[in-house]
């Protein structure tokens, strides 16, 4: 008792400060509980038999909280399969809201939260991000682009790059056809190493209205492969703040209690349905992507838990020319 006592005195100490020096979606990825048995059994909070169940469990909060962060950072598309503009150029202005759905995995333990969010206190239920779109049109139908991300209430940022490929483009009563790729990179978020690529074919049709107004339905059908892991983390948070953390009456040593989530690497699927409005050089779009869940299955590591289906939403005011 006198382990569990500290341990969590430690943790909730510790856990009070990131709130006050950051926003409220800031993640702390130590409050998600050790990956491995032994740093539970090194900690003294568990009994022997359940460091494992624990660890489980932990390792099961990282991959949900992945899923969603790597499916939220990179659900906007927000264009037709068709390249862009009269000289090639678009920049725009976008807003995402993505869901987040994640369930408890486990119960509290040891001033370890069971969220699969590890924020100090706040689970959100979507993450809005803003982002500054610029694409550039090249010779044979391809197009280069990129996108710069900010999580709103956070200081997590994401950057992306794309590429697209118009296979079929520019035919009357044809529809347009594209094969796209993407990646993004989640950053702001300490000893994280977070990445999405992304596969997608696009479908649209150009219809035309009056003069140089015309509206554009899309579709696409998009593989996303999440690839998430860690470098080795402390779990002895009163060590973070200068204390030394003791066990009993021994100080503990820190590679004891450290511990690396390793690579949670996933494919899932998705479905992204937009209209894109043009009128001259001014461009507007709204869409939304349906992802239908999924079981997580990388690995014996990753292995037990769902991730649950999410609706997310986009729009954007941009400037072709």
């Amino acid at each position: 008792m006198r382990r569990l006592a500290l341990l969590a005195a430690a943790v909730l100490a510790v856990s009070a400060a990131p709130a006050a020096r950051g926003d409220a979606l800031d993640l702390d990825l130590t409050r998600l509980g050790a990956p491995d048995p032994q740093v539970w059994t090194t900690l003294g909070a568990t009994a022997p038999g359940q460091a494992q169940l624990y660890a489980t469990q932990s390792r099961q909060r990282f991959a949900l909280l992945s899923s969603q962060m790597g499916m939220a950072i990179s659900s906007a598309m927000l264009q037709p399969a068709s390249t862009t503009g009269y000289s090639g150029f678009a920049v725009d202005l976008e807003v995402a809201s993505a869901a987040v759905k994640i369930d408890p995995v486990g119960v509290a333990t040891a001033g370890f939260r069971a969220s699969a969010w590890p924020t100090a206190s706040t689970d959100p239920s979507s993450l809005l991000i803003p982002s500054v779109h610029v694409r550039k049109a090249l010779p044979f139908s391809f197009e280069l682009g990129g996108r710069l991300m900010w999580i709103n209430q956070s200081n997590m940022y994401a950057a992306q790059g794309e590429a697209k490929w118009a296979v079929n483009e520019g035919f009357e009563n044809v529809p347009d056809i594209a094969l796209r790729a993407a990646y993004t990179r989640l950053l702001g978020v300490k000893d994280w190493n977070l990445s999405t690529t992304d596969l997608d074919v696009l479908v649209s049709m150009r219809l035309a209205s009056k003069g140089v107004v015309s509206f554009t339905p899309y579709v696409a059908a998009r593989l996303t492969h999440v690839t998430s892991s860690t470098a080795a983390m402390d779990f002895a948070p009163c060590r973070g703040g200068g204390a030394t953390c003791t066990l009993a009456s021994s100080p503990l040593d820190a590679a004891s209690t450290q511990a690396a989530f390793p690579t949670f690497s996933q494919m899932f699927y998705r479905t992204t349905l937009g209209l894109r409005f043009t009128a001259s050089s001014v461009s507007l779009a709204l869409e939304g992507t349906y992802f239908g869940g999924a079981a997580l299955s990388s690995g014996d590591a990753y292995t037990g838990a769902n991730v649950g289906s999410t609706l997310s939403f986009a729009g954007k005011l941009g400037w072709e020319f």
